[in-house]
């Protein structure tokens, strides 16, 4: 290891080692400054005091103390006729504490430069986490039997997961427009009972890129908030596959028994839609937080479009191997969630 790595090795270590004593230092030096301000504005002795705590301000507090030295700096601007410079502080004021509420014991001067305000939550943005369950709906039967006896039908298997980001944009105070991004997994079974006795049975999974675009309503406006959602979603389609499995049902004998063929895991991705559209029926709750608010939400997607590429519906592997054919259907979701969301505040002049 050569002299010049050592040296700079060793120079870090003192950095790394003296930098908490250098925070803890300031932090003490301008509590000292702050205590000293705050004496010299009892005794009426106001000229002093930017200079005292302008530069602490800069890095120099703790989050408490900090709101102690705003406070105090813009009285001081306030009582020696500098307006400007009170109202500059009181928007530093604003953007760190955008949900401060007046004190009992905050003076009158400030309480009137600080109701001049008027600060608000602009935007959020989000990520969450959840799942879902898929309700697969047949529309109209297509395949190698008679769809007026032998119909078969779709059922919800267990549970998939889902995740996704949020952009939020408060038009009101109880009201949002949200627009996310949703990565989710969705699956879904088809069973039928063919001519009494071939069983059909295959298993679909999709992975999918949803955006939808929704506005959901506050009903109440306290720490827990339950709301209403109601909106729609474009979907992508990114994977799509598929096993199919034939057996054979009150054969003669089971020695007799033609053996059931099952499929490898196909891809199907060219005979599904290339997008779909939903309908969002929804709500949930939020806790509200300094800053923010964790939620959980439930929604019901309402399928509006089918799934099925016509084009490719007519796979003669599909239909000959296996005795199926897609019909037309669509997907409903049911999904829970759960996530938090950061506000973005912003304070103007009333």
């Amino acid at each position: 290891m050569t002299k010049p790595f050592l040296i700079l090795k060793l120079l870090f270590l003192i950095l790394l080692l003296y930098s908490p004593y250098a925070n803890v230092k300031a932090q003490q030096d301008c509590l000292i400054n702050l205590e000293r301000a705050e004496k010299l504005f009892d005794q009426g002795i106001i000229e002093e005091i930017p200079e005292l705590l302008t530069e602490c301000l800069k890095s120099g507090f703790s989050a408490r103390n900090k709101i102690r030295a705003q406070r105090l700096l813009i009285l001081a601007y306030l009582f020696d006729n500098r307006v400007e410079e009170a109202e500059t502080i009181m928007k530093d004021f604003l953007n760190d504490n955008p949900e401060y509420e007046i004190q009992p014991g905050d003076p009158a001067e400030f309480t009137t430069l600080f109701s001049s305000y008027r600060t608000y939550r602009h935007f959020s943005m989000g990520l969450f986490i959840g799942t879902n369950v898929t309700n697969a709906i047949m529309l109209e039967h297509y395949g190698p039997y008679n769809p007026d006896i032998d119909k078969g039908g779709f059922s919800m298997t267990t549970p998939e997961y889902l995740f996704g980001a949020s952009a939020n944009i408060f038009l009101t105070d109880n009201l949002e427009l949200n627009i996310e991004s949703i990565f989710s997994r969705n699956s879904f079974e088809f069973e039928n009972l063919q001519y009494g006795f071939a069983e059909i049975y295959k298993k679909e999974t999709l992975q999918r890129l949803e955006f939808p675009v929704s506005v959901s309503y506050d009903l109440l406006r306290n720490q827990w908030k339950p709301y209403l959602r109601l909106g729609a979603s474009y979907g992508l389609i990114l994977s799509a596959s598929t096993n199919y499995r034939r057996s054979f049902l009150n054969t003669a004998s089971e020695e007799s028994s033609p053996i059931p063929i099952e499929s490898p895991e196909l891809d199907i991705k060219d005979r599904r839609s290339n997008g779909t559209f939903n309908a969002i029926l929804g709500g949930g709750i939020k806790y509200r937080i300094p800053r923010g608010y964790f939620f959980f939400d439930l929604r019901y997607s309402l399928g509006l479009s089918k799934l099925v590429n016509p084009e490719t519906r007519w796979d003669q592997e599909t239909i000959f191997q296996y005795y199926y054919a897609d019909g037309n259907f669509q997907l409903d979701h049911f999904s829970f969630s759960i996530g938090y969301r950061y506000s973005f505040y912003k304070s103007v002049k009333k």
